[in-house]
This record gives C-alpha cells, structure tokens and sequence, in this order.
C-alpha cells in the first residue's frame, strides 16, 4: 500500500510545526471593561505574588498590561463601601485578550440556575470571556465588600 503523504509534504509538515513551536508567545493583552453594572466610581485592580499587574478606573474602556507568570492572579473591585476580592483567578484568563464584565446584586441571564439562592444577597461578580474564543471563560460572584466566594463557573469545571 503506497502513502499518501511523499517525503517533501512530510518535511514541509515537519518545518511548519517547528515554525510554529518556537513562536514567542504574546507579550501584551487587552482586557475590554464592556459593561459595569450596579457599581460606581469604582477601581479594578489585578495583582499577583503581592505586585500590582494594573489598576484603572471601573469604566468601560480597554486596559493594556504585560504577560504575566503562570499562577494565581487576584482580583480587587474597590469603591468607596469597600473591596471585593476575587482570589485564586488562574493566570489563563488574564493572559488572554478578554472582555470583562463587572456587576453587583445582578443576576445575569447567563449565570447557571443553581445559583439563583444567591438573589437577595449582597454580591459581586466578574466574568472574563476571551475575545478570540467564546468557550474560554471565567466567572466568579464573592459576597460584596470581601473575599469570600459565592460561586465560580467556567469552562475548566
């Protein structure tokens, strides 16, 4: 039986997989502030091992920062009442072009069903959705003005 591939599309296979294995990987991301929903006159901010990665005004606009290490990735919203803490945001979701979206006391339509005994609570969410592929995703809601989680959801579990 005779193969379908011959020796020069196999070495041209070959050459366009080393190609692309040594491409540096992307040094600088975008995160789209696309919507803000029951917060005002906040800050977000992302830090990591104690360093501060970025801060800007809770606004819609797009926020430019470097690569970050692989690992966990804290997340604050601040406002005058106080600070929501999203911790343990896994790297993957920061090191990619992504919209983000911020609300408190919202209950989002796309928020699973089993989270709706949060719906008179006080809290707050992020949703990080990568703008190249709509399966990645990250989403997680604390208790307003703390660390401790309500809920999280993507597509890793």
């Amino acid at each position: 039986m005779k193969s379908k591939l011959n020796p020069t599309k196999l070495i041209l296979l070959f050459a366009s997989l080393a190609i692309l294995g040594c491409a540096k990987p992307q040094e600088s991301y975008t995160h789209t502030i696309s919507t803000v929903d029951g917060i005002s006159n906040a800050e977000i901010t992302y830090l990591q091992n104690d360093s501060m990665v970025m801060t800007s005004s809770l606004a819609p606009s797009e926020i430019q920062y470097q690569r970050i290490e692989s690992g966990d990735v804290t997340v604050l919203v601040t406002d005058a009442n106080g600070t929501s803490t999203f911790n343990e945001v896994p790297s993957k979701y920061i090191n990619l072009d992504a919209t983000v979206e911020v609300s408190r006391n919202v209950f989002q339509d796309y928020f699973p069903e089993e989270w709706s005994l949060m719906k008179g609570q006080p809290y707050t969410t992020i949703y990080i959705k990568s703008k190249q592929d709509n399966q990645i995703f990250y989403m997680k809601c604390v208790f307003t003005n703390s660390d401790k989680e309500i809920a999280k959801y993507s597509e890793d579990f």
